[in-house]
């Protein structure tokens, strides 16, 4: 008895699949990818997901590794698509060994799509998958589990639009489009994949009730989610798909019904019948009418998303705009490109001179018009090509798909992963969706090689240890290798998170505890845990909030007061020049480093104004079409006494962007300072009257007007600079002034609740907006101990992008 029971272990042992471990793993990624995000400060959607996959895709290699090990063979499909990923991933990586900042290409901060690290793991997985899924009955489970993750995302988001409904983990999603898939557009690219499945299976697979069922309820939930969103976009790829669809399911349902002609090897119709047969009339005939009344509809959708506050104006660059960033950097870079994940810093190096005329004129974009152009431009031409390779094998095992004569549930499946995939890639061509969307594609088209392999049309590669000593030598050391290298992989991602969580508790500690030792201690183990600019640009931050509170200090001796300011200002510039070094593409870190030792300006420090002035200059080297910069030099000068050195600097951001209202406002308090108010009203006027659409100018002249208590004039002069640029907050802002000194408390407050809506994080909106409702003065508890909005260095509303 005992002898058996040592032997039931040795053999349970024995038997222990490391392969099924891998694919259960696997599944669990499917079924949590789309409802997985982390409460932290840094995308949390996005950073949750991402981390998730790279994790899981590393843990799944890592256990089909032993498995290999474990059986002394290696199985994987002969592939174009495999070849194909693998050129894009070599690409990625000579581009990020070449780019102008190769930290950032190769990981970044571990979240963003694009990187090489990324393309990695997205060809891990489609290699898994390949080989996983060889087997209709996974792929089934594959399809259950995402349905089944998606009808979770569905009721999260009913519970949290409809009916505001948050719970305190889920209390980062905010918005009523805050959702789990990642930006609001993905959230309908997303459900629309799942409607495109949908249909399929309910009209393709016949042997199963329950699936059918299954299948018609994730399609009607799917096109109410896409209702809620209106993406245009996505109703349009939808349909041309449903389409596609149709017209194959009419086409095999049509020869279908065609007798073979033996003789000839051609499919006849009979005389007898009609060509158009009853198939026709079916459900993706009735769902493709549905979406194209949802296109004509559009203005009456809009009307629905406005009552469910789900309307949304993405803004991206337009396609004429992409391919100046592309040919732009391509002249400089024609092979290999700017590097992986730097397209931001392309764009902010090339935009076009008309974007700054608009309020998105200091918009970082990540991408341009979709993914792939975008990509053109960070990873050349030999990027792009790998790419289109991969697109032009996805298209080949397609054609493969619809000339295979199988007839079951393996066609099916095949169907959907390859109008799935093909769907994803649309968006990845014509728009630039999130980490899920990208994550899908690739894992749609490791499904499609699996069911190709498994029907034949794909060849298997077969290598074994057992049979050569000397490559099994070689095939376990590589092995070992790979396995060490997960491992690692895994331990490195649990750092990005740990510093990502660092972070996070900074924030939380100066926002919302006002606790500035807790946060600066956060950040510093943010920063020596995973070293990014993000993290030393806070330090820098944190550190010009303490050299302001130093300066308030009235109890301790003038000794020790210059001996901590010193020490403070020694580490504050320290980080923001360590967060310069380690991306000095991005001018943020210059104009931070920039913003340090403009502070100590006045205090007459030897060389602050000269290495203020050269920081400056050095953002705007990065972003050449950026007036910030030249702001920050022109306060500098007035700081040193040199008027008409800041003068002259105002006049170049006015050179750049006319009606920058910091700018403008700057220049209205020179006039003031210098008893010039009248004069500079005269002058400003003459200006009106030449160019009475000239924003900036009007906005100044409504300025003066106030300074000078004119406020019937300052009305006026507003109301026509918002009723030409609504988006301009700052004149909104002096107008609800007004109009609250002249009586109009409700007009007031629809000016600020403007503001809000273009301005939601602004703390000194909210306290006005609450002021007024309350009867009080709009100002109370805000100036003083502040001063007045018009006396005020900057203007109240900021129009810098953030740090």
């Amino acid at each position: 008895m005992n002898m058996n029971k040592e032997e039931t272990k040795i053999k349970i042992k024995k038997d222990f699949n490391w392969g099924s471990l891998s694919l259960y793993i696997f599944y669990g990624l499917t079924f949590l990818l789309p409802i997985f995000f982390l409460n932290v400060a840094v995308s949390p959607v996005a950073f949750g997901k991402s981390l998730l996959f790279y994790c899981g895709i590393a843990l799944a290699f890592m256990f089909w590794l032993f498995a290999r090990l474990q059986k002394g063979e290696i199985k994987f499909p002969k592939s174009g698509l495999l070849l194909a990923a693998l050129a894009v991933i070599i690409v990625w990586f000579v581009s990020a060994v070449f780019s102008s900042n190769p930290p950032l290409s190769f990981i970044g901060m571990g979240y963003e799509v694009g990187t090489f690290i990324f393309f990695l793991f997205l060809g891990l997985a489609l290699f898994l998958s390949s080989i996983f899924f060889q087997d209709a009955k996974r792929i089934l489970i594959f399809y259950l589990l995402l349905l089944s993750s998606a009808l979770l995302v569905f009721i999260f988001q009913l519970l949290h639009t409809v009916f505001g409904i948050t719970v305190p983990w889920f209390n980062i999603f905010q918005s009523p489009t805050d959702n789990l898939i990642g930006g609001w557009n993905d959230f309908a690219i997303f459900f629309g994949f799942i409607a495109l499945s949908a249909l399929c299976f309910f009209e393709l697979a016949k042997f199963s009730k329950l699936l059918k069922t299954v299948s018609i309820i994730a399609l009607v939930v799917s096109l109410l989610a896409m209702l809620a969103v209106n993406f245009s976009t996505a109703w349009i790829i939808l349909g041309f798909f449903v389409l596609v669809f149709l017209v194959y399911v009419f086409s095999t349902s049509f020869y279908s019904r065609c007798p073979v002609s033996e003789a000839a090897g051609e499919s006849k119709p009979p005389a007898n019948i009609s060509i158009m047969p009853g198939k026709i009339v079916s459900l993706p005939l009735f769902v493709l009418l549905v979406i194209f009344f949802f296109i004509l509809a559009n203005g009456i959708l809009g009307d629905f998303t406005g009552l469910l506050k789900t309307s949304m104006v993405e803004v991206r660059p337009s396609w004429g705009g992409t391919m100046q960033i592309v040919g732009e950097t391509l002249k400089e870079n024609p092979v290999l490109g700017s590097g992986p994940n730097t397209f931001l810093y392309d764009w902010l190096k090339y935009k076009p001179a008309s974007i700054n005329s608009t309020m998105f004129w200091n918009s970082r974009f990540q991408s341009g018009i979709g993914h792939l152009p975008s990509m053109a431009a960070t990873t050349g031409i030999l990027g792009g090509l790998s790419l289109l390779a991969l697109l032009a094998f996805l298209l080949f095992y397609g054609m493969k798909v619809f000339s295979h004569t199988e007839n079951g549930f393996n066609r099916t499946l095949m169907i959907i992963s390859f109008l799935g995939s093909l769907y994803l890639w649309a968006f990845i061509v014509f728009y630039s969706p999130g980490f899920l969307i990208f994550a899908l594609a690739f894992l749609m088209m490791g499904l499609l090689t699996a069911l190709l392999t498994r029907s034949g049309k794909i060849k298997i590669v077969e290598i074994s240890f057992l049979k050569n000593p000397r490559a099994g030598f070689v095939s376990v050391l590589v092995i070992v290798i790979l396995m060490i290298s997960a491992i690692s992989g895994l331990y490195f991602f649990f750092q990005k998170y740990w510093a990502v969580r660092s972070y996070t508790q900074a924030l939380r500690a100066l926002n919302m505890e006002g606790d500035i030792g807790k946060s600066e201690t956060k950040l510093s183990k943010a920063a020596q845990i995973d070293e990014q600019d993000r993290y030393f640009r806070a330090l820098a931050e944190v550190g010009i909030i303490r050299m302001r509170q130093i300066l308030s200090q009235k109890d301790l001796s003038p000794e020790i007061l210059r001996a901590q300011f010193q020490s403070i200002l020694g580490s504050s510039v320290q980080n923001a020049q360590k967060a310069a070094d380690l991306n000095s593409l991005d001018p943020l870190n210059w104009t931070q480093l920039g913003r340090i030792y403009e502070s100590v300006v006045s205090f007459d420090i030897s060389g602050a104004d000269e290495l203020a002035i050269k920081a400056y200059q050095k953002a705007l080297e990065v972003s050449p079409m950026d007036p910030t910069p030249f702001l920050g030099m022109a306060r500098v000068k007035l700081a040193s006494g040199d008027v008409e050195g800041a003068r002259n600097y105002i006049q170049s951001a006015l050179g750049v962007k006319a009606d920058f209202a910091a700018a403008l406002f700057l220049l209205a308090q020179i006039e003031a300072q210098e008893g010039n108010l009248e004069k500079a009203i005269r002058r400003m006027e003459q200006t009106v009257f030449v160019a009475p659409n000239d924003t900036g100018a009007l906005f100044q002249l409504g300025i003066l007007y106030y300074k000078n208590e004119n406020y019937n004039g300052a009305r006026a002069v507003f109301e026509r600079t918002i009723s030409l640029n609504p988006s301009y907050s700052n004149a909104r802002y002096f107008l609800g002034l007004v109009y609250e000194k002249q009586g109009s408390v409700d007009k007031a407050i629809e000016q600020f609740e403007q503001i809000k809506k273009l301005n939601p994080d602004n703390a000194e909106i909210k306290r006005i907006l609450k002021n007024l409702r309350s009867g009080g003065k709009p100002l109370r508890g805000i100036s003083p101990p502040a001063k007045s909005p018009e006396e005020r260095e900057e203007p109240p509303i900021s129009e810098e992008a953030e740090l």
